[in-house]
């Protein structure tokens, strides 16, 4: 992991990324699944769980402020960063390779569980495939589909025959200068420069993007809401993804009410652009 930080990034900012993680993987499902851990083993666990093209380092600069009490783990999902790809993918099996993670790390007693975007997604089916990992669930503007926002989606992917890899650039500074959040809203710029410089590879034809851009082409197994016994934190932004009705419908039915928080001034990318007021979030969950 690079430490290499941008000069207007504050102290804070600056000694989290600096605090270097242990690397290591795991096969689940016959696919190498990276991640990366802070804290001591068998502590209280926290898991983090990136976004849909995101990767593991969107969460170097929120993970070590817990890595005192808690045991950290931030996992790569296949088809993403430097996890392996599949020929499918599916949350049933992503949420195995969270189950997995956080097992092989010891990160499993009273665990919470933190997913953004997709990964609150990955996270609710997580609590339902394995519930008794996940003792807190924490949403970070999910968006709670149906079929008919699913086939929209679907529709935007790649016709057959294009490459699933991005189209390859000359070098690394190429490929971030064309670096976007989807959707786009303003961010940190250290924090996005950060999680940019991991998000490329180098193979036989120059720079690419890691992530697979095949990865929500066939998910049809999607969660509305996690089991009753669940507790759950739902935080969104004011300019994000998330309405109403997605909330309504993730919180019916808990035997505890649901603590739902809205960032203002907040996009989609709420660990990029408020991370201290996430964090702020999940202290209450922990």
């Amino acid at each position: 992991m690079s430490t290499n930080v941008t000069a207007d990034a504050p102290e804070w900012f600056r000694t989290a990324v600096e605090t270097e993680p242990e690397h290591s993987s795991i096969i689940v499902h016959g696919a190498r699944i990276t991640y990366r851990c802070w804290g001591e083993p068998g502590a209280p666990g926290l898991i983090l769980v990136h976004g849909g093209a995101a990767h593991a380092g969107w969460w170097d600069h929120i993970a070590p402020r817990y890595a005192q009490d808690r045991r950290v783990v931030a996992l790569d999902l296949s088809g993403h960063g430097d996890s392996d790809w599949r020929d499918a993918y599916s949350l049933g099996i992503w949420a195995d390779e969270v189950a997995a993670v956080a097992t092989a790390a010891e990160a499993t007693t009273d665990a919470v569980l933190v997913g953004h975007s997709l990964g609150g997604l990955v996270g609710i089916r997580t609590s339902v495939a394995h519930p008794d990992l996940t003792e807190h669930l924490v949403l970070v503007d999910s968006r709670i589909l149906d079929a008919e926002m699913l086939d929209e989606i679907q529709r935007n992917q790649p016709e057959e025959g294009i490459p699933r890899a991005s189209k390859h650039y000359p070098s690394p500074e190429a490929a971030l200068e064309r670096f976007r959040l989807v959707p786009d809203h303003p961010s940190l710029d250290y924090a996005r420069t950060h999680v940019a410089r991991q998000s490329v590879v180098r193979d036989d034809d120059g720079w690419r993007w890691k992530f697979d851009r095949g990865f929500a082409d066939e998910l049809t197994d999607l969660p509305s809401h996690p089991p009753s016994s669940c507790r759950l934190s739902v935080v969104y932004g004011e300019h994000g993804v998330v309405t109403p009705a997605m909330i309504d419908i993730v919180t019916a039915g808990l035997d505890e009410p649901a603590r739902v928080v809205e960032l203002a001034g907040a996009g989609h990318h709420i660990p990029l652009e408020q991370p201290l007021a996430l964090m702020d979030v999940i202290d209450h969950a922990l």
